[in-house]
């Protein structure tokens, strides 16, 4: 009897192993391969390195716990270099959950990386069912990357523009401008040059001049100067622009990028007055030789004029106006010109001219046929800038005693 039953025993055992050996082989083949889902981004991209961040998101499906070993991740060129190879350490998943495993690796910058590049994640991925059968899968994963998706990170510089005036030319002003030039960015940038045009507040074009462009180190900033002309007339303007174009651009390991801006500033227009020595005035002298002539006098007059200035001014429509003076009244006689003309800079400048007091005229505001005592003569002229509206009106006079012309 005993016999029986452990016969019986045995033959149950053994269709339950044979039940369970199936079950287990019948879940080995419906083991489900783990959902991946691989991310690289870079990172940061700088003059020497690229930073890459590999993301690898598996998601267990299976019941059973999974194992993850022996990861590694390569990237090569299109070339086949390679250029990074990193080793990411395993883990397991438990049964229908999620997991992620993530590294970041430099690549040094060597050779054209302007193509794609391919990280390769390998590793073996295994199953340990109830600790009796081990499934591993061979897993393999090839992404694509592209660097210039990175160079779309890459901002455009920042400048402040200064100008100041400077010499005044008979047709120019010299302009000396100032850029400062930020590069935010961790790779050096290039500028070509920069393209100014001076305009007014209607558009005209009053100057234009091309600064030379400089290498901008990465997270830094250089200041450039530059030398250009204006033309005089900008002076008459009510506000003036500076319209600055440049064109910057990076280059890292093949990868070019151009980044092509323009700004508008306004910049102030110079006083004139700031041009005139506070300590050296314009100085005029007049002098009229008055001589008898038939039927009246006649006046050689020299007007002497001292410019300080390193400006070419124009002295424009002298006229020397001359009054009879009466019971400290004065009447006006006759006028004599002495036409217009620069005067040069730091230097004495010389007019001429004649004038005929006629007696008829003296006369008549003298009364009794006498000559009046004195006469009054007065210059008026305007001081301007050739094309320049802005002019400073000067007027000077002088005394002459016409006593020594009465009749004795």
């Amino acid at each position: 009897m005993n016999k029986k039953i452990i016969a019986i025993l045995l033959v149950v055992l053994f269709i339950i192993d044979i039940v369970a050996a199936a079950l287990l082989f019948i879940n080995i083949q419906i083991l489900t391969f783990p959902e991946t889902t691989v991310r690289v981004d870079v990172v940061e991209i700088n003059t020497d390195e690229v930073i890459l961040h590999h993301n690898l998101q598996l998601y267990n499906q299976n019941s059973f716990e999974m194992i993850l070993e022996d990861f590694q991740i390569v990237a090569t060129t299109t070339a086949g270099e390679e250029v990074a190879n990193i080793t990411v350490d395993g883990g397991s998943i438990p049964g229908q959950s999620q997991k992620n495993f993530s590294a970041d690796d430099r690549i040094v910058m060597k050779g054209n990386l302007s193509g794609l590049l391919s990280s390769t994640i390998t590793g073996v991925v295994g199953f340990n069912l109830f600790g009796i059968i081990k499934k591993t899968i061979p897993l393999e994963v090839t992404v694509l990357i592209s660097l210039k998706e990175a160079l779309k990170k890459i901002a455009l510089p920042t400048i402040a523009v200064r100008a100041e005036f400077g010499t005044i030319t008979r047709r120019e002003v010299n302009l000396t401008t100032e850029i400062d030039v930020t590069n935010p960015n961790p790779v050096s940038m290039n500028i070509n040059k920069f393209n100014i045009n001076i305009t007014t507040e209607t558009g005209k074009n009053v100057g234009n001049f091309i600064m030379p462009g400089s290498q901008i180190p990465a997270e830094s900033s250089v200041t450039l100067t530059g030398y250009g002309t204006v033309l005089i007339e900008a002076l008459n303007a009510k506000t003036l622009f500076i319209d600055l174009h440049v064109n910057a651009g990076i280059q890292v390991a093949g990868l070019n990028k151009s980044l092509p801006f323009s700004t508008k500033i306004e910049i102030v227009i110079p006083d004139l007055n700031e041009y005139l020595p506070p300590d050296k005035p314009v100085e005029l002298s007049l002098g009229v030789d008055l001589q008898r002539t038939t039927g009246g006098l006649k006046g050689n007059m020299t007007l002497e004029v001292f410019n300080p200035t390193k400006i070419p001014l124009i002295a424009s429509d002298i006229v020397v106006w001359y009054y009879v003076v009466k019971d400290h009244e004065k009447y006006f006689v006759a006028k004599g010109p002495l036409g217009t003309g620069e005067l040069v800079p730091e230097d004495t400048t010389f007019f001429y001219g004649e004038i005929v007091l006629l007696y008829s005229m003296l006369l008549k505001t003298s009364g009794g046929g006498l000559l009046p005592d004195e006469v009054f003569a007065q210059l008026r002229t305007n001081i301007t800038l050739p094309g320049v509206t802005y002019s400073v009106p000067v007027a000077i006079g002088t005394y002459i005693d016409f006593r020594p012309f009465r009749a004795s």
